[in-house]
C-alpha cells in the first residue's frame, strides 16, 4: 500500500471523527469490529438509526460503497426494527443497497439497528460506506418527514500482514416465523376494488425469505408479494399463506373461505373424484388384458 493511500485513510477518518455536525432530528451510522481489511477479509456492518428523541415510524433509502473495492454478499434483517418491508433491503447493484420500511406505532431509541451486510474486501485501497436519498418520517399520524444526516464510515483494505480477523458468525436459525393473520380486502386502492390479499410477519433471527400461496386445498402453492391479487374472486376456497425464513423453517396461516360453496357444488365436485377414481381403478385391472 502506497503512501498516498494510507495519508488519504488518516485524513478521512480525522474529518469523520471531529468535523462539527448541526443539530438533526435523526441520523443513519455505520458499525464494524473495524475500519481496516484484509484483502478477502469478510466483515459485518450494521447500518443504525439515531432518532434522536424523535418518535420515527418509516425509513427508505440507499447505502452505497464503492464496488471496486467492496462486494455485499449478504444482507441481515432478522434483528430489524422495522417491522414491515415495503422493499427488503436488497443488493440493487454492486455499490448500491436499497430499503424502505415502516413499524406500525413507532420506535425511538439511539441506536435502532436496520439491517446488516456482509462484506467482502476486495483489493487494496481506501474509501468510505455512506447513507443516500435517505428519507425517515415522524410517527405523528401525517408521515412529516424529519431532517435525517448520515455518519461516511472509512476504510481500509491493505495487503499488509495483521492478526487474522475473527469469521462473520453463521446465523443458526430453528425457529419459525411469527404466527400472523392474512386479510382479505376489496379496497380500491388495490386493485381496482378486487379482492385481494394482505399479509406480513416476522422473523427475528434469520429474516423473513420469501412467501408463497395456495387459493384451495388441492392447488399449488406460488411464491407471492402482498398486496396479491387473489385468482379466486369468489371467496369460496381456503387460502393458505406459507412464510418460510432464510434459514428454510415456514409457517402457514390458513383463512377459511368466506363464502361456502352451494352443497350440490361440493357433491357434484365429490361425484367427479369418485367417478375417476373408479375409471382408474377400472383401467388398472382391465388394462393387462387388453394389451394381451
Amino acid at each position: 500500500m502506497n503512501i498516498f493511500t494510507k495519508i488519504t485513510f488518516i485524513f478521512l477518518s480525522l474529518f469523520v471523527a471531529f468535523v462539527a455536525t448541526p443539530v438533526f432530528a435523526a441520523g443513519i451510522s455505520f458499525d464494524a469490529q473495524s475500519h481496516e481489511f484484509a484483502q478477502e477479509e469478510e466483515f459485518l456492518m450494521n447500518v443504525f438509526l439515531n432518532t434522536e428523541g424523535e418518535s420515527i415510524n418509516a425509513a427508505e433509502g440507499r447505502v452505497v460503497f464503492p464496488a471496486d473495492l467492496l462486494e455485499a454478499r449478504e444482507i441481515r434483517d432478522g434483528n430489524s426494527t422495522i417491522n414491515f418491508w415495503v422493499e427488503k433491503p436488497r443488493i440493487l447493484e454492486q455499490g448500491v443497497i436499497v430499503f424502505s420500511g415502516i413499524t406500525p406505532g413507532g420506535f425511538s431509541g439511539k441506536k435502532e439497528l436496520l439491517f446488516s451486510i456482509v462484506f467482502r474486501a476486495k483489493k487494496d485501497g481506501n474509501g468510505t460506506i455512506q447513507g443516500d436519498a435517505i428519507r425517515v418520517l415522524r410517527n405523528d399520524g401525517e408521515g412529516t418527514e424529519v431532517y435525517t444526516q448520515t455518519s461516511l464510515f472509512p476504510f481500509l483494505i491493505s495487503l499488509e500482514s495483521k492478526l487474522p480477523a475473527p469469521e462473520v458468525e453463521k446465523v443458526t436459525d430453528n425457529e419459525p416465523p411469527e404466527d400472523f393473520k392474512p386479510i382479505v380486502t376489496n379496497e380500491l386502492s388495490y386493485f381496482d376494488g378486487k379482492y385481494a390479499l394482505i399479509f406480513a410477519t416476522q422473523d427475528k433471527i434469520s429474516g423473513i425469505d420469501r412467501y408463497e400461496v395456495r387459493e384451495g386445498q388441492w392447488s399449488r402453492f406460488s411464491v407471492a408479494e402482498s398486496p396479491y391479487l387473489l385468482k379466486q374472486q369468489s371467496l369460496e376456497r381456503k387460502i393458505f399463506v406459507k412464510a418460510i425464513d432464510k434459514a428454510g423453517n415456514e409457517r402457514v396461516a390458513v383463512l377459511d373461505a368466506r363464502n361456502i360453496a352451494p352443497w350440490y357444488q361440493q357433491y357434484a365436485i365429490l361425484s367427479i373424484l369418485l367417478m375417476m377414481i373408479v375409471v382408474l381403478f377400472l383401467l388398472k385391472i382391465l388394462w393387462p388384458r387388453f394389451i394381451q
